[in-house]
């Protein structure tokens, strides 16, 4: 007997205007009639248990059946939209949901959109019988004020945006896990093209040792038991002091415990939750992917590029459509209280910054002027949401160039540094700082505040009187800090280093 995908459920939105995959599984040889409106395709069950068809085209509407229907039954979802979907991915900034943002549970309770609807991916480390029960179980949500508090909030302030400028419904896959790091989301095969995934998948065997289930599931228990008590212990804080800061929470509460005990039901395992939650729902026709994630592998920031574009290559491999947009945030503004200021956030951000430019129909978003001290969820999540969805319209459905500034070319006079901006209409101002953000080196390499102004044709001009002969510039070069450079629209221009090589 066939089954639909878990994600094919009453209320679900289907991408408009691309051909729409239906999947499942089945009984080999079993042969199948789907339909949707006009739409009609026949299949078999291949002999590996799985079928799939591709239905043609539909325009935006709602109200629509789909039927899947064998010799023996027939399955019927109701109330299907076709409109815009989009998957959200990444860890606990994305994961944070709207009810836990600033502003959140006001937002959600004022709520009176009927453009929005959402799928979240059941939370599972393996597949297994609760795995299965929790996709059987899992649904898509007509967003309300009553259940739109439990979305990511980023994926709603990007959804609400799009739907405000759209005359169709926004879907919402919400695909995350916080803590993970970008190696669960791909696949071992793909992990092994790189020396350092080969490192990540070889580094966790030997953590994890010959440590059983039964070992694990006890230090799970007893980490989580440790959870949920500063949990309760923050929360009464909270409702006694509605206003004490992050800082002061953790003064008298501690840390929040991390990280979780590993093993080899761990979601947090290289390629577990690719396994675990991308597939089940690839290939879902999607208009893109928009993505927060990076603070779980700031230490080893060295291969995030390339990480990242291994990832982008697995799920654009995974939905057959090698040019997917995918559209991501670079990591805020943080440092825990008391930490030394290592760069390694800054060196995070540069690598990213070299994914948005190497892979192909893909475009971030800085949030250089956003984070909090001691906070690694910064609750603004508006910001990123709405600036994903400005980036989406441009980039996606207006299908133009965006040309964000961005450190480009150095020179030197001898005396001062000149950074060349990539072209760009809008052109760039400086606000003031009270930490300098810009730094200047001289042939010592050792970085001092720089005076910095802007000229004709955004060229930015640095010196130093500490500073004789300028090599290098880096604007914003910490894990937290101001911003100080944006363009007249408000974009926030991402950190940067340039340096003269010489010959």
């Amino acid at each position: 007997m066939f089954e639909l995908a878990a994600i094919f459920k009453d209320h679900m939105v289907v991408q408009r205007e691309k051909p729409i995959t239906v999947f499942g599984t089945g009984t080999p040889g079993e042969k199948l009639r789907i339909t949707l409106s006009s739409s009609k395709a026949v299949t078999a069950v291949k002999s590996d248990g799985t079928w799939g068809v591709s239905l043609h085209p539909l325009s935006a509407g709602e109200g629509y059946e789909l039927k899947a229907s064998s010799a023996e039954h027939t399955i019927t979802i109701q109330d299907v939209a076709v409109g815009e979907v989009w998957l959200d991915g990444g860890q606990s900034n994305m994961e944070l949901a709207l009810n836990d943002s600033e502003n959140g549970i006001e937002i959600a309770q004022s709520y009176i959109g009927d453009k929005l609807r959402y799928y979240q991916v059941p939370k599972c480390a393996v597949l297994d019988n609760e795995q299965q029960k929790q996709a059987r179980n899992s649904a898509w949500h007509i967003a309300d004020k009553y259940n739109v508090g439990r979305m990511s909030a980023v994926a709603f302030y990007f959804a609400q945006k799009l739907a405000s400028r759209m005359d169709c419904v926004i879907g919402i896959i919400d695909c995350y896990w916080g803590g993970t790091s970008v190696s669960c989301w791909m696949s071992n095969t793909q992990l092994e093209k790189l020396v350092a995934g080969q490192k990540l998948i070889s580094d966790f065997k030997l953590a994890v040792g010959d440590k059983t289930e039964e070992q694990y599931m006890s230090e799970l228990k007893a980490y989580r038991k440790s959870c949920n008590d500063w949990i309760q212990r923050t929360d009464n804080l909270r409702r006694e002091h509605p206003d004490i800061s992050w800082c002061e929470i953790h003064e008298r509460c501690g840390n929040y415990p991390w990280p979780e005990p590993i093993g080899w039901q761990s979601p947090f395992r290289p390629n577990g939750l690719y396994e675990t939650m991308i597939k089940p729902v690839a290939p879902y026709t999607l208009r893109g992917f928009i993505y927060y994630q990076g603070e779980e592998d700031v230490q080893r920031y060295s291969c995030y590029c390339d990480m990242m574009q291994l990832l982008v290559q697995q799920w654009r491999s995974d939905w057959n459509d090698w040019n997917l947009p995918f559209l991501f945030v670079q990591l805020a503004m943080y440092i825990a209280d008391g930490e030394e200021d290592d760069r390694s956030w800054a060196f995070q951000r540069e690598q990213q910054l070299f994914a948005a430019k190497s892979i192909q129909n893909s475009g971030m978003v800085s949030i250089a002027d956003c984070g909090e001290y001691d906070n690694v969820h910064p609750v603004d999540k508006k910001t990123p949401g709405e600036r994903l969805a400005t980036l989406a319209q441009e980039m996606v459905y207006q299908n133009k160039t965006v040309k964000t500034p961005t450190a480009d070319y150095i020179y030197s006079d001898g005396k001062k540094l000149f950074i060349c901006f990539t072209p760009t209409t809008e052109k760039l101002i400086l606000r003031d700082t009270e930490r300098p953000a810009f730094e200047i080196a001289g042939m010592d390499g050792a970085y001092v505040p720089a005076q910095v102004s802007l000229l004709e044709g955004n060229i930015l001009c640095a010196q130093s009187e500490k500073v004789d002969t300028p090599q290098a510039l880096r604007y914003a070069w910490y894990n937290y800090g101001e911003a100080t450079l944006f363009t007249e629209g408000g974009t926030t221009i991402s950190p940067f280093r340039k340096t003269i090589y010489n010959s």
